[in-house]
């Protein structure tokens, strides 16, 4: 079956492209190691990027036609940083992709074949729907379940609003299915936020950056679990925002 494809919030079957074939999704980690005598000792694991290589063909009504639709095509792809590349056969995730190539060469005066290439530098896939999960924070410590989907590490933004003046506290948000615990301590004035963010390892206080008594550790969700939220010393008439994307490996 064709399928077609989106480049940084442009629809490329808008130009006659249609995705013939891709190859199947990449899922590697590379692990260095030094070797010993009579055993190997091993390092961190590390992601590699996933490549993205598509067998494509663009139609047109003439030789002419189609080098209109390829010039058109060219100039969606000519981004030099990574954008969302969506596949309509996993419509509902993006790659964070850059382009890499477009090569291949005319099998009629109305058809063009080749191959489209992006490289992910990032080999995650997100999830086009964001997710906002609030809740109140009527007990101290108070534990709440956030239920995830995807299949990799999701990396959220916790944000707490103050529903009383807090003075010279230690707050602490905890995954207890992960044991990572962030601590910050501080004082919020009633209807102030704190914002966790942890893809950035940024923590900010009425949107400034408040990182000087942070101690701990940033704490991600686990994939397609119920993840148990605990926070700690922030009263009993607070809020918690939890804003995240499934994420798929």
């Amino acid at each position: 079956m064709a399928n077609s494809l989106s480049f940084n919030g442009t629809d490329l079957s808008s130009y006659e492209l249609i995705v013939i074939s891709r190859t199947s999704s990449e899922f590697s980690q590379e692990v260095g190691y030094t070797q010993l005598l009579d055993a190997a000792y091993p390092f961190g694991a590390t992601r590699t990027a996933k490549p993205i290589r598509l067998r494509v063909v663009v139609t047109g009504t003439s030789y002419a036609d189609i080098e209109d639709n390829l010039d058109s095509i060219k100039r969606v792809l000519n981004e030099r940083d990574s954008k969302h590349l969506i596949l309509d056969t996993q419509d509902d995730r993006y790659f964070k992709a850059q382009f890499v190539s477009l090569s291949g060469q005319y099998q009629s005066p109305m058809s063009f074949a080749g191959e489209l290439s992006f490289i992910c530098t990032d080999p995650l896939a997100y999830d086009n729907d964001e997710t906002f999960s609030p809740h109140d924070v009527d007990a101290d410590p108070k534990t709440i379940t956030e239920a995830t989907g995807g299949s990799g590490f999701i990396k959220p933004v916790y944000t707490l609003k103050a529903g009383e003046e807090l003075s010279d506290v230690t707050i602490k948000v905890e995954n207890l299915d992960t044991v990572e615990e962030l601590q910050w301590t501080g004082s919020l004035a009633d209807g102030e936020e704190l914002e966790i963010d942890v893809a950035n390892w940024l923590v900010k206080k009425e949107g400034d950056a408040s990182m000087a008594t942070v101690t701990g550790q940033f704490p991600r969700l686990l994939p397609n679990y119920d993840n148990r939220i605990k926070v700690t010393s922030f009263s009993t008439t607070g809020t918690l925002n939890i804003t995240y994307r499934d994420v798929y490996l």
